[in-house]
C-alpha cells in the first residue's frame, strides 16, 4: 500500500486533462477538419464564381466552427465542473497491486485495476480511463516526489498496459 496522496483538483488542470484525453484519440480535431473544409470550399467558390460575395457566408461558418466549437466545449466543461461538488472536495489516493483506493469528500471507492481501460500520462498527471469520456485524474504535483510518481507510473502501466 502506498502512502496516502491528498490533493484538490483545480479547474485548469481538470480541463487540460479532458482536452489531453480527447486529443490523444484524434490526430486532428474534428472541428478543424470540418471547419477547414467549409472555409476552403467557400474560398474556392468565391474565386471560381467571379468573386461571389455569398461565399463569405461559408467562410464565416467555417471559421465559426474552427473557433466556436472549442469555446463551447470549454464553457460546457466549466459548467459541469461548477455543478459537481465532488470536483471541489479533497481527494485522497492510495494504490497497491490490487487497485486504487480513492476518497472524494464523503465518497470512498476501492477500485480494482480491471475497472480501468487504460492509462494516459499527460504533462500534468495521470488519467486512468474507465470509459469513453470517464476518467480519474491524478496530478503529478500531488505525488510530492519523483520516486512516488515513478512507483505509480510503473504499477499503473504494468496493470493497464494491453
Amino acid at each position: 500500500m502506498s502512502d496516502q496522496i491528498r490533493f484538490f483538483l483545480n479547474w485548469n488542470e481538470y480541463f487540460d486533462a479532458r482536452e489531453f484525453l480527447r486529443a490523444s484519440g484524434n490526430l486532428i480535431a474534428p472541428e478543424k477538419v470540418v471547419g477547414g473544409l467549409i472555409a476552403v470550399s467557400s474560398a474556392l467558390w468565391y474565386f471560381f464564381s467571379d468573386l461571389n460575395p455569398a461565399a463569405f457566408g461559408g467562410l464565416a461558418l467555417g471559421l465559426a466552427i474552427i473557433f466556436g466549437v472549442p469555446a463551447i466545449r470549454r464553457w460546457r466543461a466549466k459548467r459541469k465542473w461548477e455543478c459537481e461538488p465532488l470536483y471541489h472536495t479533497e481527494h485522497a489516493l492510495s494504490f497497491n497491486e490490487e487497485g486504487i483506493q480513492l476518497q472524494m469528500g464523503l465518497i470512498e471507492s476501492n477500485l480494482n485495476w480491471q475497472y480501468y481501460r487504460s492509462i494516459v500520462e499527460s504533462p500534468g498527471g495521470f488519467l486512468l480511463v474507465s470509459g469513453e469520456d470517464a476518467f480519474n485524474f491524478f496530478p503529478k504535483r500531488a505525488f510530492g516526489d519523483e520516486k512516488l510518481i515513478n512507483q505509480f507510473r510503473a504499477l499503473a502501466w504494468k496493470k493497464l498496459r494491453k
